[in-house]
């Protein structure tokens, strides 16, 4: 399945979620790369069903991704959207510091600007990507510290950022497809925060493990370097970096 830009992109004034529009137009038949983009969410979320800052003139979008022939892979296309959206990002602000945190998240200059959400909707994941273009939110209100494109001077809009973004992500998927997951993870890799830092991993049943932060094994799990000599693999969980203390 080649890039292509044909695949319609609807824009509107407000949604609840861009996310579950897009599943909507799934089951009404849309295909791979038809986008959502809402100025404004009244129910956005990221992981866990976490609360997402949705303010107008933020990036609030949503594609349908073919998820692939095998089902197991489709957690790998989080990591192609990691690297399409930093790309993006260093593109249209090349003075920044651009990062992925694992396992969903873009750094700026160390702060969290962007967060993604994948979900599961055969034959396709749903992508839910948002962005802090004009606003970031309050400090007293995030575990961990979060910046915007304004505040570092990009003058790039939300639609400039979900144009751009949906091409990245259409060419990222396309080798994806092409040739697996090995040069995607290379690619996160390459401009991943934090690897061989002191880390602690929030799991799920909110056990709390410490370590170092090994990279990415070959399915994208996080490789936890353990005090005694072990390794772990996280397959999910929130990372606490010990130069920056919160989880995203």
């Amino acid at each position: 399945m080649t890039p292509t830009g044909a695949a319609p992109f609807f824009r509107h004034a407000r949604l609840g979620s861009t996310n579950d529009e897009a599943r909507r137009l799934a089951d009404e038949g849309a295909g791979h790369g038809t986008a959502v983009q809402a100025g404004e969410q009244t129910a956005g979320r990221g992981r866990r069903g976490r609360a997402w800052f949705s303010p107008v003139g933020n990036l609030h979008l949503s594609l349908l991704l073919d998820s692939g022939p095998e089902p197991a892979r489709a957690p790998e296309i989080a990591f192609v959207a990691a690297v399409a959206l930093r790309e993006t990002l260093a593109t249209l602000a090349p003075d920044a510091h651009f990062a992925g945190k694992w396992p969903n998240d873009i750094l700026c200059n160390g702060a969290k600007i962007a967060g993604m959400l994948l979900e599961n909707h055969p034959p396709f994941a749903i992508l839910g990507v948002g962005v802090n273009v004009v606003a970031a939110p309050p400090a007293n209100e995030v575990q961990y510290p979060a910046t915007c494109l304004a505040a570092i001077g990009c003058a790039s809009d939300a639609d400039d950022v979900g144009h751009v973004f949906r091409e990245n992500v259409l060419a990222w998927h396309w080798r994806w497809r092409q040739d697996g997951f090995a040069p995607i993870r290379a690619a996160w890799l390459e401009h991943a925060a934090g690897v061989g830092e002191a880390v602690t991993v929030r799991l799920a049943d909110q056990r709390v493990l410490e370590g170092r932060f090994g990279g990415l094994d070959a399915d994208g799990a996080l490789l936890l370097e353990l005090p005694d000599g072990g390794r772990r693999q996280v397959l999910a969980g929130d990372v606490f970096f010990a130069r920056a203390r919160g989880a995203a």
